[in-house]
Protein backbone atom coordinates (compact mmCIF):
# COMPACT_ATOMS: atom_id res chain seq x y z
CA UNK A 1 0.00 0.00 0.00
CA UNK A 2 1.44 3.30 -1.10
CA UNK A 3 -0.84 5.81 1.11
CA UNK A 4 1.38 7.24 3.44
CA UNK A 5 -1.18 7.85 6.63
CA UNK A 6 1.53 10.27 7.52
CA UNK A 7 2.15 12.55 4.35
CA UNK A 8 2.02 16.34 4.67
CA UNK A 9 -1.29 16.68 5.09
CA UNK A 10 -2.33 14.06 7.86
CA UNK A 11 -4.54 11.97 5.79
CA UNK A 12 -5.89 9.05 6.80
CA UNK A 13 -7.45 6.23 4.70
CA UNK A 14 -10.69 7.29 5.80
CA UNK A 15 -10.89 10.59 4.58
CA UNK A 16 -10.55 9.55 1.23
CA UNK A 17 -13.09 8.44 -0.91
CA UNK A 18 -13.37 8.14 -5.29
CA UNK A 19 -16.39 8.60 -6.69
CA UNK A 20 -16.40 6.55 -10.36
CA UNK A 21 -19.51 8.57 -12.44
CA UNK A 22 -20.56 5.72 -15.12
CA UNK A 23 -24.45 6.64 -16.08
CA UNK A 24 -23.85 8.18 -19.00
CA UNK A 25 -25.58 6.04 -21.88
CA UNK A 26 -22.43 5.45 -23.71
CA UNK A 27 -23.92 6.22 -27.24
CA UNK A 28 -20.98 6.58 -29.15
CA UNK A 29 -19.65 3.57 -27.35
CA UNK A 30 -22.56 1.45 -28.41
CA UNK A 31 -22.09 -0.47 -24.93
CA UNK A 32 -21.96 0.27 -21.11
CA UNK A 33 -18.30 1.36 -20.98
CA UNK A 34 -18.58 0.16 -16.85
CA UNK A 35 -18.43 -2.94 -18.84
CA UNK A 36 -15.99 -3.17 -21.31
CA UNK A 37 -13.07 -5.88 -21.09
CA UNK A 38 -9.95 -4.02 -19.59
CA UNK A 39 -8.14 -6.79 -20.13
CA UNK A 40 -7.19 -7.47 -16.59
CA UNK A 41 -9.65 -10.41 -16.48
CA UNK A 42 -11.81 -6.92 -15.01
CA UNK A 43 -14.68 -4.87 -16.25
CA UNK A 44 -13.86 -1.06 -16.46
CA UNK A 45 -15.65 -0.68 -13.16
CA UNK A 46 -13.69 -3.01 -11.44
CA UNK A 47 -10.50 -1.85 -12.67
CA UNK A 48 -10.65 0.93 -11.26
CA UNK A 49 -12.38 -0.12 -8.02
CA UNK A 50 -9.60 -2.91 -7.60
CA UNK A 51 -6.57 -0.27 -8.60
CA UNK A 52 -8.17 2.41 -5.99
CA UNK A 53 -9.02 -0.46 -3.14
CA UNK A 54 -5.70 -1.77 -3.70
CA UNK A 55 -3.72 1.63 -3.10
CA UNK A 56 -5.58 1.76 -0.10
CA UNK A 57 -9.15 4.10 -0.46
CA UNK A 58 -11.98 2.16 1.12
CA UNK A 59 -14.59 4.37 0.29
CA UNK A 60 -15.85 3.61 -3.50
CA UNK A 61 -19.15 4.76 -5.09
CA UNK A 62 -19.67 3.82 -8.43
CA UNK A 63 -22.32 6.14 -10.26
CA UNK A 64 -24.63 3.93 -13.36
CA UNK A 65 -27.50 4.27 -14.83
CA UNK A 66 -31.24 2.17 -14.29
CA UNK A 67 -30.71 0.66 -17.40
CA UNK A 68 -27.16 -1.02 -16.39
CA UNK A 69 -27.69 -4.96 -16.23
CA UNK A 70 -25.98 -4.73 -12.88
CA UNK A 71 -25.64 -8.79 -12.53
CA UNK A 72 -22.68 -8.05 -15.05
CA UNK A 73 -20.89 -5.97 -12.39
CA UNK A 74 -18.46 -7.87 -10.48
CA UNK A 75 -18.64 -7.81 -6.91
CA UNK A 76 -16.20 -5.80 -4.60
CA UNK A 77 -15.88 -3.48 -2.18
CA UNK A 78 -17.61 -0.62 -3.68
CA UNK A 79 -21.16 1.17 -3.15
CA UNK A 80 -23.51 1.54 -6.33
CA UNK A 81 -25.70 4.67 -6.91
CA UNK A 82 -28.21 4.59 -9.50
CA UNK A 83 -28.26 7.86 -11.64
CA UNK A 84 -32.40 7.75 -13.15
CA UNK A 85 -31.85 11.40 -14.33
CA UNK A 86 -29.51 11.02 -17.11
CA UNK A 87 -30.88 14.29 -18.51
CA UNK A 88 -28.83 16.40 -15.32
CA UNK A 89 -25.45 15.06 -16.88
CA UNK A 90 -22.69 14.29 -14.74
CA UNK A 91 -22.45 16.86 -12.62
CA UNK A 92 -25.29 14.60 -11.42
CA UNK A 93 -24.11 11.97 -10.98
CA UNK A 94 -21.34 13.47 -9.03
CA UNK A 95 -23.21 14.87 -6.67
CA UNK A 96 -25.31 11.25 -5.80
CA UNK A 97 -22.12 10.11 -4.93
CA UNK A 98 -20.84 13.07 -2.82
CA UNK A 99 -24.37 12.09 -1.17
CA UNK A 100 -23.18 9.26 0.17
CA UNK A 101 -19.23 10.09 1.35
CA UNK A 102 -18.78 10.27 5.18
CA UNK A 103 -18.41 13.80 6.64
CA UNK A 104 -15.18 15.20 6.19
CA UNK A 105 -14.15 13.13 3.21
CA UNK A 106 -12.20 14.41 0.10
CA UNK A 107 -12.58 12.52 -3.27
CA UNK A 108 -11.12 11.67 -6.13
CA UNK A 109 -13.72 11.94 -8.99
CA UNK A 110 -12.04 9.09 -11.86
CA UNK A 111 -14.27 9.16 -15.18
CA UNK A 112 -15.14 5.53 -15.91
CA UNK A 113 -13.43 6.14 -19.48
CA UNK A 114 -10.10 7.07 -18.30
CA UNK A 115 -8.98 3.70 -16.96
CA UNK A 116 -5.02 4.99 -16.44
CA UNK A 117 -3.94 5.01 -12.38
CA UNK A 118 -0.66 5.07 -11.30
CA UNK A 119 -0.30 5.41 -7.28
CA UNK A 120 2.44 7.30 -7.62
CA UNK A 121 0.00 9.69 -9.33
CA UNK A 122 -2.41 9.44 -6.31
CA UNK A 123 -0.13 10.17 -3.89
CA UNK A 124 1.78 13.02 -5.85
CA UNK A 125 -1.93 14.73 -5.94
CA UNK A 126 -2.59 13.70 -2.53
CA UNK A 127 0.67 15.98 -1.17
CA UNK A 128 -0.53 18.62 -2.59
CA UNK A 129 -4.45 18.71 -1.65
CA UNK A 130 -5.99 21.41 0.98
CA UNK A 131 -9.52 21.29 2.01
CA UNK A 132 -10.37 24.47 0.08
CA UNK A 133 -8.73 23.83 -3.22
CA UNK A 134 -8.90 20.58 -6.03
CA UNK A 135 -6.04 19.16 -7.35
CA UNK A 136 -5.17 18.35 -11.35
CA UNK A 137 -2.79 16.19 -13.17
CA UNK A 138 -1.77 18.12 -16.21
CA UNK A 139 0.02 17.00 -19.48
CA UNK A 140 1.61 19.86 -21.72
CA UNK A 141 -1.12 22.21 -20.22
CA UNK A 142 -3.75 19.83 -20.57
CA UNK A 143 -5.61 19.01 -17.29
CA UNK A 144 -6.24 15.33 -17.17
CA UNK A 145 -7.82 12.85 -14.73
CA UNK A 146 -8.05 12.10 -11.76
CA UNK A 147 -9.64 14.99 -9.72
CA UNK A 148 -8.62 15.70 -6.40
CA UNK A 149 -11.48 17.49 -4.54
CA UNK A 150 -10.90 18.79 -0.53
CA UNK A 151 -12.88 18.20 2.00
CA UNK A 152 -14.91 21.57 1.69
CA UNK A 153 -15.24 21.55 -1.63
CA UNK A 154 -17.18 18.17 -1.19
CA UNK A 155 -19.29 20.09 1.57
CA UNK A 156 -20.19 22.26 -0.65
CA UNK A 157 -21.74 20.46 -3.36
CA UNK A 158 -23.14 17.97 -0.52
CA UNK A 159 -25.24 20.85 1.09
CA UNK A 160 -25.84 22.76 -2.68
CA UNK A 161 -29.75 22.37 -3.25
CA UNK A 162 -29.76 22.47 -6.66
CA UNK A 163 -27.46 20.34 -9.14
CA UNK A 164 -24.31 22.57 -9.64
CA UNK A 165 -22.18 22.71 -12.72
CA UNK A 166 -18.99 21.12 -11.93
CA UNK A 167 -16.91 22.90 -13.85
CA UNK A 168 -18.71 26.10 -13.03
CA UNK A 169 -18.69 25.12 -9.45
CA UNK A 170 -14.83 24.42 -9.52
CA UNK A 171 -14.45 27.82 -10.45
CA UNK A 172 -15.20 28.85 -7.14
CA UNK A 173 -12.53 27.27 -5.36
CA UNK A 174 -8.79 26.97 -5.74
CA UNK A 175 -7.04 25.43 -8.48
CA UNK A 176 -3.62 23.46 -8.01
CA UNK A 177 -1.99 21.88 -10.88
CA UNK A 178 0.67 19.42 -11.32
CA UNK A 179 2.47 18.77 -14.15
CA UNK A 180 2.65 14.90 -15.07
CA UNK A 181 4.69 13.32 -17.56
CA UNK A 182 2.16 10.30 -18.87
CA UNK A 183 -0.16 11.57 -21.58
CA UNK A 184 -2.55 8.96 -20.20
CA UNK A 185 -3.87 10.97 -17.90
CA UNK A 186 -5.60 12.90 -21.09
CA UNK A 187 -7.55 9.87 -22.35
CA UNK A 188 -11.19 9.62 -22.85
CA UNK A 189 -12.16 5.85 -23.87
CA UNK A 190 -15.77 7.36 -26.17
CA UNK A 191 -16.03 5.20 -29.05
CA UNK A 192 -14.94 1.59 -30.29
CA UNK A 193 -11.90 3.45 -32.13
CA UNK A 194 -10.49 5.01 -28.70
CA UNK A 195 -11.04 1.67 -27.07
CA UNK A 196 -9.33 -0.18 -29.60
CA UNK A 197 -6.20 2.03 -29.82
CA UNK A 198 -6.22 1.86 -25.73
CA UNK A 199 -5.96 -1.74 -25.56
CA UNK A 200 -3.68 -2.13 -28.13
CA UNK A 201 -1.45 0.40 -26.08
CA UNK A 202 -1.59 -1.47 -22.81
Amino acid sequence: MLFKQNHLNDLKIGDISVIIPAAGNSGRMGSDKALLPAGTGLNFAANLVDNYFEYGVQFIILVVNENLDQVQLTPGAYITVINSQLELGRSWSIQLGIQQLPEGSSCFIQNIDNQFIEHELLEILLAKLKPDCYVIPVFKGRGGHPILLGSKIVQHIRKSINVPDFRQLLNLFERIEVPYPDERILWNINTPEDYNKWFAEN
